[in-house]
């Protein structure tokens, strides 16, 4: 059984920028809220611009996880079969053809070009991890991860996530073009045309056993009962606010603790403070407010602002 390539969450945090730098670079703390969200068993949408390496990301992560990985490309025309599988007569038999689900980690590509029926297909998977196929339920592989994709800047043919769905996912991660720097280092990376030639290097740095090890870690995390109730209350102010339709939930709360708690781990620390919880809030946060006459920047600026000390 392969050990864990790592010594220590911390240092894990470290190896994982370096390894995914090999293909993806400037965007070091998008890797770091991918690693929080695969300890925390949460999953991700990475939005940005084309060009900004969303999918390549997506891929490189996994490869660093050492998970099994696959990719679907979002489509208008994409059915949600193609996501849980079918059932198919075979000597007279049902038998089962898993779907993209079935795997560690599914990349899912552009999933605001494809119809709200697909993407609710993806609903019982996230949160349940099983997916029901005529009457049948079948559990997916542990763990399961999905890094979901989209362009913020296309406004023809596509289908905006339902609120029901955002609220699935840990994390938004909004990615931007890397700064000069960053893009002359993108040309100087081996190249097979036009494409990255560095993916088969990246070194597996957890694989299930590892990954499950770290988890295991996270769930023995301290947290505070003043630290439980700071999470509690920046998730009720988030309800309270002028401009404000729509505010965390329930959920929300749970998705900020379990990401503080990986954060914290990844620092090399066993006890949740404030600051993890501040430092994750507007990544877990923003995506799930729905505001009017106001951002959901904003207005989380203002719950954090305005939130009492800690007792």
């Amino acid at each position: 059984m392969r050990q864990p390539a790592y010594e220590s969450l911390e240092t894990l945090r470290e190896e994982a920028k370096t390894e995914v730098s090999k293909v993806v670079v400037g965007q070091q703390r998008a890797v770091e809220l991918l690693l929080v969200a695969a300890l925390a068993r949460g999953h991700v949408l990475v939005e940005g611009p084309p060009g900004s390496a969303k999918t390549l990301l997506g891929r490189a992560m996994a490869h660093a996880l050492g998970a099994n990985f696959r990719r679907i490309q979002f489509t208008p025309d994409t059915t949600p079969d193609e996501i849980t599988g079918v059932y198919v007569m075979k000597g007279g038999e049902p038998h089962f053809v898993p779907g993209s689900v079935f795997t560690n980690v599914l990349l899912a590509d552009e999933i605001n070009r494809t119809p709200p029926r697909t993407q609710a297909a993806l609903l019982e998977a996230m949160q349940e991890r099983t997916v029901t196929v005529e009457g049948h339920t079948h559990r997916l592989p542990d763990p399961f991860l999905v890094i979901a994709t989209q362009n913020p800047y296309e406004h023809e043919g596509i289908f905006p996530l339902p609120e029901s769905q955002l609220d699935r996912f840990l994390f938004k991660i909004s990615l931007e073009y890397c700064d000069a720097e960053h893009e002359v280092e993108m040309l100087r990376l081996p190249h097979t045309g036009v494409t990255p030639d560095m993916l088969g290097e990246i070194r597996p740095l957890l694989g299930i056993v590892g990954l499950d090890k770290a988890r295991q870690e996270l769930d023995s995390t301290n947290v505070s009962d003043s630290v439980a109730r700071y999470v509690v209350t920046l998730a009720r102010r988030t309800r309270e606010l002028d401009g404000v339709i729509l505010g965390a939930s329930s959920r929300a709360a749970i998705h900020l603790m379990s990401a503080a708690k990986a954060n914290a781990r990844l620092d090399g620390r066993d006890t949740v403070t404030i600051e993890d919880v501040r430092e994750m809030a507007p990544h877990v946060l923003r995506h799930r407010l729905i505001c009017e006459g106001t951002t959901a920047e904003e207005a989380l600026k203002l719950a954090l602002s305005t939130m009492p000390a800690p007792v």
